[in-house]
C-alpha cells in the first residue's frame, strides 16, 4: 500500500520522521497492480446512463448523416422527367390530341399528356411539344426522355460506382489515419463535387461528377459510422446504429420537403445541398479520434486521454491512471489484413455472407427508392411517404433488436420483405392514387430499410476492431454494387409485367435470409478486437484451446 505523505497532519508527521531517519519516501512505495479492463468495459463504465447531454452529443456527431440522403437522391428531383407537364406546338401533336378528344375521352390530361403518348408517337421536344413544368430539371435541359430515359437511371447509379471505389480504398484511410480524419477527407471531396453540380454543362460531365460525389460521401459517412459505433457502449450500440440511420431519414425527409416546395431550379438545389454539407461537416473537427483505433495503433496514452475526455462530457469522470487497457498492438498493412482472412476461417465466412446480405438489401432498398415514379401516381407524394416510412423503419429497428436480437431481428424483417413483395402482385386499386401494389411496396421498402439498419450494426459487431474498417468497406462496396443495379429495376416496369420486378425482389430477399441464417448472433457479445477473438467467440475449439492455455 502507498501511504500519502502530502496531505493532512499525519502526513506531515510521517514525512518528517522519514526524513530524520534518512529514508526516501519513494523507496517505501510499492507498485500497485493496475486494473486490467477492455475498452468495452471502460466505455460501459463511462456511459452508465442515457442523459440528455449524451443524446445531444450523438445528434451532433451524426451531422454527416443528415446530408447523406440528399446526396444520393439529389438527381431524383433535379432530373425528374415531367411526362405529365407539356403542351402541343406542332400540327402532328395537335392532330393526336384532337383524335383523343373525338374518341370521347374527357380525361385528356391523364390519357393524352403522358409518357405513352409522347414516346409511342416519337414526339420531339421543341418540335412537337414544349415542357410546361414549373420546375427546371437537367432532363429537360439535356433532352433526357423516352428512348434516352436510361440516362436518367445512369446519373443515379453512377453515384454508386464512385461509392464502391471509395469504399474499396477507404480501409487504407480508416486504418491508417483514423475514422475521424478519414471522414473529413471524404467530406471535403463530397462538398467540392456537390458544389460543382451547380455549373456542370452536360450529361457526360454530370456522370463524372456523380462518381466523385459518391466516392467522397461514402468515405465520409462510413468513417463517421465506425466512429460512433466504437464510442457506444454495448447496451446502447443498437440504439446508436439506428440513431445514425434515423438521422439519415430525417435528412431525407427535410430535403424532400424543402426541394419539393421551395426550390424549383435544379442548379440551385446543388448549391443549397453543398452549403448544408459544409455546415454538417463543422462538428467533425471538434470530436476526438476513436480510442479503439488509437489502441490498435499502440497509442494507449492517447486512447486513455480520449476516454477520460469522453467521461467528462458524459458527466461521469473516470481516471484511467491505474487502469491497463487490454488490447493487442498491431501495426497493420493491407497485405497482413488480407492474409488474416485465410488464417481465420470464421472471419472469412462471415465477411462473405455479410457482403452477400449487403448486396441484396441495397438492391431492394434502392430499387424501391428510385422506382416510386413508376409505382406511385404522384412522384412527390410517393417520395414523401418513402421518407416517413424510412424514419419509422430505422426507429423500429431499435426495439426489434432489443427484443429479438441481431440475427432474429434481421430474419424477421427479411420475412416481412418477402411477404410484402408477394402481396403487391394482385391487381387491386383502392383509389386513383393508391393501389395494393403501392401500399405493399411501402411495407416492403420499410422492411428493407429496417434490415439495412440492422445489417450496419450486425456487421460492425461481427468484425474485429483490427479489420473493421476493411470489412465495413468490403460490405458497403458490395452494397454499392447492389445500389448501382437498383435504379435500373424501375426500367423493368416499361418492358415487362409489373410482377417481374416484384418477383425478383421477393426471390433475392429470400436468398439474403439464407445468408443471415448462417451468420453467428452477436447479441450480448463484446466487440471482438482481433480475428482470434472472432474465432473464440464463435466456438472455434482450436483457438479456445490456445486462449485457455495462455
Amino acid at each position: 500500500a502507498v501511504v500519502s505523505t502530502q496531505s493532512g497532519h499525519y502526513g506531515r508527521d510521517i514525512q518528517t520522521y522519514l526524513s530524520r531517519m534518512g529514508i526516501q519516501e519513494d523507496s517505501l512505495k510499492m507498485t500497485v497492480e493496475k486494473e486490467r479492463l477492455t475498452i468495452d468495459e471502460v466505455v460501459d463504465k463511462i456511459v452508465d446512463r442515457v442523459s440528455i447531454k449524451l443524446v445531444l452529443i450523438y445528434i451532433i456527431a451524426i451531422s454527416v448523416a443528415y446530408v447523406s440522403a440528399p446526396q444520393i437522391y439529389i438527381t431524383v428531383f433535379t432530373g425528374f422527367i415531367p411526362y405529365g407537364s407539356w403542351k402541343c406546338i406542332s400540327p402532328r401533336c395537335e392532330a393526336l390530341l384532337s383524335a383523343v378528344s373525338e374518341a370521347g375521352n374527357g380525361s385528356t390530361n391523364s390519357s393524352f399528356y403522358s409518357r405513352e403518348t409522347m414516346c409511342d408517337n416519337d414526339l420531339q421536344a421543341r418540335v412537337d411539344f414544349n415542357w410546361t413544368s414549373d420546375r427546371t430539371t437537367f432532363s429537360i435541359d439535356w433532352d433526357i426522355y423516352c428512348g434516352a430515359e436510361t440516362k436518367y437511371s445512369m446519373v443515379s447509379s453512377f453515384y454508386f460506382i464512385g461509392a464502391t471505389v471509395g469504399l474499396a480504398v477507404s480501409s487504407l484511410i480508416y486504418d491508417r489515419i483514423g475514422r475521424k480524419k478519414g471522414a473529413i477527407v471524404g467530406g471535403f471531396i463530397m462538398i467540392a463535387a456537390t458544389a460543382a453540380g451547380a455549373v456542370v454543362p452536360s450529361f457526360e460531365l454530370m456522370l463524372a461528377l456523380r462518381v466523385v460525389q459518391g466516392f467522397g460521401q461514402f468515405i465520409c459517412w462510413t468513417g463517421m459510422y465506425c466512429w460512433i459505433i466504437e464510442f457506444a457502449p454495448g447496451r446502447l450500440r443498437n440504439m446508436a446504429s439506428a440513431f445514425c440511420l434515423v438521422g439519415w431519414g430525417v435528412g431525407y425527409l427535410i430535403s424532400t420537403v424543402f426541394i419539393v416546395y421551395f426550390i424549383k431550379e435544379w442548379r440551385a438545389i446543388f448549391v443549397s445541398t453543398a452549403v448544408a454539407c459544409v455546415l454538417c461537416m463543422i462538428p467533425l473537427f471538434a470530436f476526438p479520434e476513436s480510442p479503439r483505433f488509437e489502441l490498435v495503433q499502440g497509442k494507449e496514452k492517447e486512447a486513455k486521454k480520449t476516454l477520460e475526455s469522453f467521461s467528462l462530457i458524459c458527466n461521469n469522470h473516470i481516471s484511467l491512471e491505474d487502469v491497463e487497457l487490454v488490447y493487442e498492438e498491431r501495426v497493420q498493412s493491407v497485405l497482413e489484413q488480407v492474409k488474416d482472412f485465410a488464417k481465420y476461417p470464421t472471419m472469412l465466412k462471415e465477411t462473405l455472407l455479410s457482403m452477400l446480405a449487403w448486396f441484396i438489401v441495397a438492391t431492394v432498398f434502392y430499387g424501391f427508392s428510385f422506382g416510386w415514379s413508376k409505382i406511385g401516381k404522384d412522384m412527390h407524394t410517393s417520395y414523401l411517404f418513402d421518407a416517413v416510412g424510412k424514419i419509422i423503419s430505422y426507429a423500429a429497428a431499435i426495439p426489434a433488436c432489443a427484443l429479438m436480437g441481431r440475427k432474429k431481428g434481421m430474419l424477421f424483417f427479411v420475412a416481412i420483405g418477402v411477404l410484402a413483395n408477394l402481396l403487391a402482385m394482385p391487381d387491386l386499386q383502392f383509389s386513383e392514387d393508391w393501389s395494393l401494389e403501392h401500399v405493399a411496396s411501402l411495407i416492403g421498402m420499410m422492411a428493407s430499410a429496417a434490415a439495412f439498419t440492422v445489417i450496419y450494426l450486425y456487421t460492425s459487431e461481427l468484425a474485429p476492431t483490427t479489420h473493421r474498417g476493411m470489412i465495413l468497406s468490403l460490405s458497403s462496396s458490395a452494397a454499392r454494387i447492389g445500389s448501382f443495379i437498383g435504379p435500373y429495376m424501375r426500367l423493368l416496369y416499361d418492358v415487362a409485367d409489373r410482377r417481374v420486378p416484384l418477383t425478383v425482389f421477393a426471390a433475392i430477399t429470400a436468398v439474403m435470409g439464407v445468408a443471415v441464417f448462417f451468420l453467428s448472433d452477436t447479441t450480448g457479445r463484446t466487440i471482438p478486437e482481433t480475428p482470434k477473438d472472432v474465432e473464440i467467440q464463435t466456438g472455434n475449439k482450436k483457438y479456445q484451446h490456445i486462449d485457455s492455455a495462455i
